[in-house]
């Protein structure tokens, strides 16, 4: 088992994968950007990245990859973790088969037409079909369905950022960083209500991400799991007892409009100083997936609707969404960048593993200090809305 690990990644591309897979998380981050008054701005951004990337010139400027990495990372892994806890069970029947007949189609016409990597291309589809999903479903109502690609991706980075040696020690440094992480997010709750300023909640746990990755890096234990342990406890515990009303209450960093000024800056920059040029071929798959995505949305649509309202006018921001995404990630892939299929697999893997277990490993935990576990969900978003509008 260890040398499976230890050959996901070969140590010349390592460095490559990580700029690839850093560049993906800025890409989707973007696209998943809630506020409403800078998100319209969003396609421009990145349209502004693509274009500086081809119509620059090569700039040699030495990159500083760990504090790019630093400073992007621990807000994602902290809205990466927080939609776990907004996450219910599929309450919609035909949601998973349509998902994967989805997934299957696009990892192939990405793999035929565009001739990418089966690994490639599995981890697009993955980022894609769960785009649409996130897009297609209302923030009170999240299903795994639309979280599980960008937990996939932060498990990828977690990988790369860990440089495997071992089964053991691997396992080691999660436990503890997530052991860590607990007694972070209960610490941040608590100078959270000392400090007693709701408004500021976002920018608070903004930096509180920050301050739980540092911490990991300081015990020289997985930063990673020290980040995402933290914000479940916060997510979940802050709930529990009523600092967070409902589900729009629950702080998300990367949702903080200084961090999508961070995000912006940093997308424009790499992208400024990546000299890129179009390759038709590798573009050509965009076309079949976003026919797949047509169909798999209508179907979908017929089968389980959930609203009718806007119908054609989301369907566009689906397909926009998607064409982005897949136009970035295919055009600023490293070409030195190695991924391999086991190591989109584990990932996957390990993102249900990890959903799975969290739904049931931290009820024993709030049954241990005394206070009943109570996970955001539709139901309780509805009561609390309409309690507070009476």
């Amino acid at each position: 088992m260890t040398t499976i690990f230890n050959t996901i990644f070969s140590t010349g591309t390592l460095l490559e994968t990580e700029h690839g897979l850093v560049m993906l998380l800025l890409l989707y981050g973007l696209l998943t950007f809630r506020d409403q008054k800078v998100s319209r701005w969003v396609p421009l951004v990145i349209i502004g990245g693509i274009l500086l990337s081809l119509l620059t010139p090569v700039h040699g400027i030495n990159l500083f990859w760990p504090v790019i990495t630093a400073l992007i990372v621990p807000p994602f892994l902290w809205q990466a973790a927080v939609a776990v806890t907004k996450s219910g069970p599929l309450g919609r029947r035909w949601s998973l088969g349509i998902w994967l007949i989805m997934l299957i189609l696009i990892t192939l016409s990405l793999r035929i037409f565009s001739q990418l990597p089966v690994s490639n291309a599995m981890l697009l589809s993955i980022l894609t079909v769960t785009l649409v999903w996130y897009f297609r479903e209302f923030n009170v109502e999240r299903s795994y369905l639309s979280t599980i690609g960008l937990i996939t991706l932060v498990i990828l980075l977690v990988e790369i950022d860990l440089v495997l040696v071992s089964l053991r020690l691997w396992l080691g440094t999660l436990i503890s960083g997530a052991a860590v992480g607990i007694a972070i997010g209960f610490l941040g709750i608590a100078i959270f209500r000392r400090i007693k300023k709701i408004k500021s909640k976002n920018a608070f746990f903004f930096a509180w991400a920050y301050v739980a990755y540092l911490i990991g890096l300081a015990f020289e234990t997985s930063a990673i799991a020290t980040t995402l342990a933290a914000a479940l406890v916060v997510s979940t515990y802050g709930f529990s007892i009523g600092l967070w009303y409902s589900q729009r209450e629950i702080p998300v960093p990367s949702n903080f409009r200084f961090f999508f000024y961070l995000a912006t800056l940093t997308w424009l920059v790499l992208g400024w100083q990546a000299h890129t040029k179009i390759n038709v071929t590798s573009l050509t798959g965009i076309v079949p997936v976003l026919v797949v995505v047509t169909i798999g949305i209508l179907v979908i649509q017929k089968l389980t609707p959930i609203s009718t309202e806007n119908r054609w006018g989301r369907l566009l921001r689906k397909e926009g969404g998607v064409f982005l995404l897949l136009f970035g990630a295919i055009l600023f892939w490293p070409q030195q960048a190695f991924l391999t299929t086991i190591s989109v697999e584990i990932a996957l893997g390990t993102a249900i593993l990890l959903i799975v277990l969290l739904r049931f490993t931290l009820k024993p935990l709030f049954d241990m200090i005394g206070i009943p576990l109570s996970w955001p969900d539709k139901e309780e978003h509805e009561n609390n809305a309409e309690s507070n509008s009476k």
